[in-house]
């Protein structure tokens, strides 16, 4: 953290894991909270039972689109964070 001060970094942790993410990009599974890190390969892999780690660009461009991410960060902070340092998530946007 002091590493990314000194060089003005923004920090963003993604809660639990990427896999834990790409569970709650799924429609209907946004608002879900507290998946521990080793438990979100098994939730995502009941849902989306053709992935892969890791998964390519390609993979994740066919399987999401914004409008995933975007209603997945009304109930993440960390992800309105990230998304607003790339310059996708707009002030009036948030909840």
């Amino acid at each position: 953290m002091a590493v990314a001060r000194e060089n003005d970094l923004e920090v963003v942790f993604l809660s639990p894991n990427l896999e834990g993410l790409l569970f709650r990009l799924h429609r209907g599974k946004e608002k879900t909270r507290g998946i521990q890190a080793s438990e979100a390969r098994t939730k995502l892999l009941k849902i989306w039972p053709s992935y892969k780690k890791p998964p390519t660009a390609d993979q994740l461009a066919q399987k999401f689109k914004l409008d995933h991410l975007l209603r997945a960060a009304k109930h993440d902070d960390q992800l309105r964070n990230l998304l607003a340092c790339l310059g996708l998530w707009e002030p009036k946007s948030s909840v």
